[in-house]
């Protein structure tokens, strides 16, 4: 909600993450995110995902980073409580399921929009996109959702 407090900050993207990451969460839905126009031929729901994406990898690194890397597998459900909070500042909810290879086949999802973007369309919602990279013997997969 805008008011006479409400506070602009302008910068790059290194400048969001320092902004967002620096100090504990913020209150859920008191920050107001604005995103770059959407590029041509770019569904909005892939931009706002990609997008997000980039905040929650540039998130980890700079909470839990160690010379730009962060290792994944040793998060803990805390930490991914932690990014969510942070998201949920700015109107999102995160999501991050761990699957072993024999959990993952009961729970595929299909279709991967992320990785089939031809498919997406207008009406494809954000929290149906989704991205899933393996480590080791595990898949992870993270999805975002607007806050209701």
């Amino acid at each position: 909600m805008e008011n006479d407090e409400t506070e602009y900050v302008k910068g790059s993207g290194d400048d969001f993450i320092h902004f967002i990451f620096s100090n504990a969460p913020k209150d859920e839905g008191s920050i107001k995110l604005e995103l770059d126009p959407c590029p041509d031929n770019t569904k909005i729901g892939l931009h706002i995902f990609q997008e997000l994406l980039m905040i929650f990898t540039g998130g980890l690194k700079y909470i839990f980073g160690s010379n730009g890397q962060v290792n994944i597998l040793e998060l803990q459900s805390e930490d991914i409580h932690l990014m969510n909070q942070y998201f949920k500042s700015f109107g999102f909810s995160l999501e991050v399921n761990k699957f072993s290879i024999v959990d993952y086949l009961d729970n595929m999802k299909l279709p991967n929009y992320f990785v089939d973007q031809e498919l997406i369309e207008d009406t494809t919602q954000l929290r149906d996109i989704y991205f899933e990279r393996t480590f080791d013997e595990y898949i992870f997969r993270i999805s975002f959702d607007f806050l209701r």
